[in-house]
């Protein structure tokens, strides 16, 4: 197993993240490309050099906003030609795992009724479903990253992670603290494909808060840990602040997990 930390928004470049890596004696970083700095004009050549400094990896979290489904082609070839480019940068970081959310898109509020434009134009929506696993088979030689957000009460989601999960191209990340604030909405999916869960965010929470340090919630962080451990995954030790990040990882070191 192999534990990180995710690019925190109180460290003001790469290289404060990646000191407290060092510090906290952890194996790499997740870059959040929701972060300004961290966007595709981020300067590679500088992180590249600042990874092998510190002898460290990355992972790259892609924005949040991506939608690779949006019906309106120009906006949806938008989307692609960013990921072209997080693929480049990807290749020229020696980063192999892209994690990324898949959207639930637009609804619809009517008077009696909540209406996902993806559930009421789902066959346009799978064929874009389908050209993506289509792309990213011939773009990106690592693995692509699907991690639950609590949507996989819509059936076009779980149709949707069914279609990518059948290329090699496709895996889980399993967020486990998104996962007990959406209600375990999606448990029972990601419990069927355990295998393919390679990459768990990892935080503590309860029914109403999460991205909480280690063991100040209800989660089982030593049972999820195991998990992780046991299939040689990456586990990113996804809280917000650098004082929790350094509270977790203490408990941690006691724990023996590092």
């Amino acid at each position: 197993m192999k534990i990180g930390m995710p690019t925190l928004v109180e460290c003001d470049n790469f290289e404060e993240n990646l000191k407290l890596c060092e510090k906290l004696k952890l194996d790499f970083v997740e870059i959040n490309m929701n972060l300004p700095e961290y966007s595709t004009h981020m300067d590679v050549k500088s992180l590249k050099e600042l990874l092998k400094k510190y002898n460290k990896f990355a992972t790259i979290h892609i924005g949040e906003r991506v939608d690779i489904c949006e019906f309106d082609p120009i906006i949806r070839n938008g989307y692609l030609k960013h990921l072209s480019n997080v693929f480049l940068i990807a290749k020229a970081l020696g980063v192999d795992r892209l994690n990324m959310h898949l959207s639930e898109g637009i609804h619809f509020k009517l008077p009696k009724e909540k209406v996902m434009l993806y559930e009421r134009y789902e066959e346009a929506y799978l064929k874009n479903v389908l050209s993506f696993k289509t792309f990213v088979e011939d773009h990106f030689d690592g693995v692509l990253l699907l991690e639950n957000t609590g949507i996989l009460e819509y059936s076009f989601i779980e149709k949707a992670l069914s279609i990518l999960l059948q290329s090699p191209s496709f895996a889980l990340t399993y967020d486990i603290g998104h996962d007990i604030t959406s209600g375990y909405k999606d448990l029972k999916y990601y419990s069927k494909h355990k295998s393919q869960i390679i990459h768990y965010h990892i935080h503590d929470g309860t029914a109403k808060k999460n991205h909480l340090p280690l063991y100040e919630g209800e989660l089982d962080i030593d049972g999820f840990l195991t998990e992780a451990k046991v299939k040689e995954a990456f586990a990113v030790i996804e809280v917000k602040s650098v004082v929790d990040l350094k509270a977790s990882i203490a408990l941690l070191e006691r724990k023996n997990w590092l």
